[in-house]
């Protein structure tokens, strides 16, 4: 008998909710029984989308992020208002259990959510393509790991809105930092002219060589710059723009 093989997934996402719920879901996490996901759209109250796709309000967590590869683990206790792990300096957060929320910010760089249905661990991942060279995304699952068992082959893997290659235009250091950070990162620039990268694929790359297979990894195929209608730009705006957050929580 020929060996099982699996395909990729597509690129896809959903719209949901309305005014300040407007938000994104990616299929390959909307299909995970217990599990709250959602990238938040142009305009969104993250809080208020939270609250509907829970059914519920949820406490979100955050970091205060510096374009790196450091990982937090919150403290189920903490509370937004409390500081502690919602406010230490990192680009992944995870968190364990129900009813707690890991977020991230982003305005053109990649936000990427991290869940193993089986130890209810979940991560929030925010790749700039600072923290790409960095290597945050495989530090998260390293950590997810090492810290609850959590099986690379189990875990899905979904990446929100950002820049595409079709967009990112970059100079020369950072193609150059990019193609060393990681043996197959050549693959991740655009051919031609203009110098572009392409931050989804690179992510995808590290996801895989930390042993998430191709089958648990999906993006939205959304760039930012692309669609002033339903999404932030940081380059669009001039740095003006507003933020957008992707979430991830589980319900029980």
């Amino acid at each position: 008998m020929p060996p099982v093989t699996f395909t990729r997934p597509a690129d896809a996402a959903t719209l949901r909710g309305t005014g300040p719920t407007r938000r994104i879901e990616v299929p390959i996490l909307a299909a995970v029984p217990g599990l709250v996901h959602l990238f938040t759209a142009k305009g969104s109250d993250p809080r208020a989308a939270i609250a509907e796709a829970a059914g519920r309000d949820v406490p979100l967590l955050t970091l205060r992020q510096v374009h790196g590869a450091s990982v937090r683990v919150a403290d189920p206790n903490a509370r937004p208002a409390d500081g502690g792990s919602a406010r230490e300096e990192g680009d992944a957060l995870i968190v364990s259990g129900p009813w707690l929320a890991a977020g991230v910010w982003v305005a053109d760089c990649l936000p990427v959510l991290i869940c193993d249905e089986r130890t209810r661990v979940a991560a929030s991942v925010h790749a700039g393509w600072r923290g790409t060279v960095a290597g945050v995304v495989g530090a998260a699952i390293g950590a997810m790991r090492a810290r609850f068992g959590a099986e690379p082959s189990d875990l899905r893997v979904a990446m929100g809105p950002a820049i595409g290659p079709c967009c990112f235009e970059v100079g020369d250091e950072v193609v150059e930092a990019l193609v060393a950070a990681f043996p197959d990162a050549s693959a991740c620039v655009v051919p031609g002219p203009r110098k572009r990268i392409d931050l989804v694929e690179a992510n995808r790359r590290q996801a895989r060589a930390a042993g998430v297979p191709d089958e648990g990894i999906q993006a939205s195929g959304l760039c930012t710059l692309c669609r002033p209608d339903l999404l932030e730009s940081y380059r669009r705006g001039r740095g003006a723009a507003g933020r957008m957050a992707g979430v991830i929580a589980w319900r029980d």
